[in-house]
């Protein structure tokens, strides 16, 4: 821990010289890209009133990674990614924000660029993906990552398909070994091991103005999931966004049927970009969601999830804002969730405030509460989480 504070000092010293990476000199040698992030993380939470009482820490994290030359149409890829614990006070078991050390991506892709498919590839390996099924979610110290083997293409003008299998799974929380590749029935909380997901997106823009995704994914003895999302710009400042999401159950998962339904919209008022919506669970609890495969919807970014929007009976009302002062960012979401089976209501608001220091170097605050009203009228309990990061990129 002590080499890697001092790697972070010299790192920081060297960008506040150079706007460029640190690694350019080697990188323009043409061997490959080295690239990077050495990242402090500071967390605290305050879950008393649940009788989980509070806990902070401080980690702090390197990512090294390598992307190789393209070479008759292969190239490849590898990251690193590893975080530590250098301080800790109370029950900093809750913040699930400890250490890491995993090879999180490494990858060999082909090119069709042969068959004049230049925007094909087909891949093996562990990589971050990004898209409808799974997110990356890089809330801590490392994103969700996947062992898969997928095809992508992007051409046929204005369409990306995606079609692969994953085996496993690494997620972004360091709770248990959630940050170790998992079999995906420990992902979902089977209590059986199951033969991954295979699962197809397809993200159509044809239409001026607007964008349809629609994608499926079956994992395997536990759940399909289908669904579609649509954006439609109904102006220059403004877009309607729609969400469905249908689950049930395959194999020898127990009996379980889902539906989500969700409607934003989306609206520029001078500098802010405001997102009011309504995002609603009929039936079972959500498989596919924030503390699984992750979820592309603003609710998935939520820090506690305390009112827990996914739940089956969940009705959520939401408030998104951001917007940009000079060089400051500025992120605010606040969700109302009215609860049809749990015995509590709940909220929770989170805001983030980034600032760039020089290029290269960002500092970061998080902030989130949660609080939930009990409806045999036990009581109210709130909790709160705050989170600083200080980050280095090359």
């Amino acid at each position: 821990m002590k080499k890697l504070a001092l790697i972070l000092t010299a790192a920081l010293t060297a960008s506040l010289v150079s706007a460029e990476s640190i690694m350019k000199p080697v990188n323009d040698k043409g061997y490959g890209t080295i690239s990077g992030r050495i990242q402090s993380l500071t967390m605290y939470r305050d879950y008393a009133d649940d009788g989980k009482g509070n806990g902070a820490n401080s980690t702090l994290g390197i990512i090294l990674g390598y992307t190789s030359p393209e070479f008759a149409g292969f190239d490849g890829g590898l990251a690193y990614n590893y975080a530590g614990e250098f301080y800790e006070n109370n029950n900093s078991g809750m913040l699930a924000n400890d250490d890491i050390h995993i090879l999180n991506e490494g990858w060999v892709r082909y090119n069709f660029g042969a068959l004049n498919l230049t925007n094909t590839t087909v891949l093996a390996g562990r990589r971050i993906n990004n898209s409808e099924v799974f997110r990356a979610d890089d809330f801590r110290q490392k994103s969700r990552s996947i062992e898969t083997i997928q095809a992508e293409s992007t051409d046929l003008p204005d369409h990306r398909f995606t079609v692969g299998h994953a085996m496993h799974m690494s997620s972004w929380i360091q709770a248990g070994d959630k940050w170790d590749f998992n079999n995906f029935g420990d992902v979902f909380g089977a209590g059986y091991d199951t033969d991954g997901v295979t699962w197809g997106e397809v993200v159509n823009s044809r239409i001026q103005g607007l964008e349809v995704a629609l994608f499926d994914a079956y994992a395997w003895d536990v759940a399909n999931l289908i669904g579609t999302r649509a954006k439609w710009n109904a102006g220059e400042n403004s877009a309607l966004v729609g969400y469905y999401r249908h689950e049930n159950n395959v194999g020898e998962a127990p009996d379980r049927n889902s539906d989500a339904f969700g409607l934003a919209l989306q609206q520029k008022v001078g500098d802010f970009t405001i997102e009011p919506g309504v995002f609603s669970v009929h039936g079972s609890t959500l498989r596919f969601q924030e503390t699984t495969t992750g979820i592309n919807h603003p609710l998935g970014s939520s820090m506690m999830i305390y009112a827990k929007q996914f739940n089956g009976g969940a009705d959520t009302a939401y408030l998104k804002a951001t917007t940009q002062l000079h060089k400051t960012k500025l992120y605010a979401l606040y969700n109302y969730t009215w609860q049809n089976k749990a015995a509590f209501d709940g909220q929770e608001l989170n805001f983030v405030i980034k600032q760039p220091i020089v290029d290269n170097l960002t500092v970061a605050f998080k902030g989130g509460i949660g609080y939930l009203n009990w409806k045999d009228g036990s009581g109210n309990t709130t909790a709160t989480d705050a989170r600083l990061f200080i980050t280095y990129t090359f």
